[in-house]
């Protein structure tokens, strides 16, 4: 196996396309409790938002489309709690559901 770290600034995402040759699998990381938090170098940008689109980037994209991708949605912990201090709509609007773990992970 050969294993590469592609998280990180949104920068770094163009030197990426050198690793894509023969890949066999991706394993996305998306942390729920980002959602009320933007990122570093853009602070319009919401950082639930943009693993998302990424995230939805790498499964449409023609590189990857004889590639396994397995998404692993991180962080429950501290999603469960903040979504009861922070309601969901900061980042969804046209989220209606309670401050409930169950409701907030079906939107997502």
């Amino acid at each position: 196996f050969r294993v590469y770290d592609m998280g990180g600034q949104r920068s770094e995402r163009s030197k990426w396309i050198h690793v894509f040759d023969d890949v066999n699998a991706l394993i996305c990381n998306v942390f729920f409790s980002e959602y009320d938090q933007t990122m570093r170098e853009n602070n319009r940008k919401n950082r639930l938002i943009d693993a998302l689109e990424l995230y939805d980037g790498i499964i449409t994209s023609t590189f990857f489309n004889k590639s396994s991708v397995i998404l692993f949605l991180n962080k429950k912990d501290l999603f469960e709690v903040k979504i009861h201090q922070v309601p969901l709509n900061v980042c969804f609007e046209s989220y209606k559901g309670c401050a409930k773990y169950e409701d907030g992970v079906k939107h997502i």
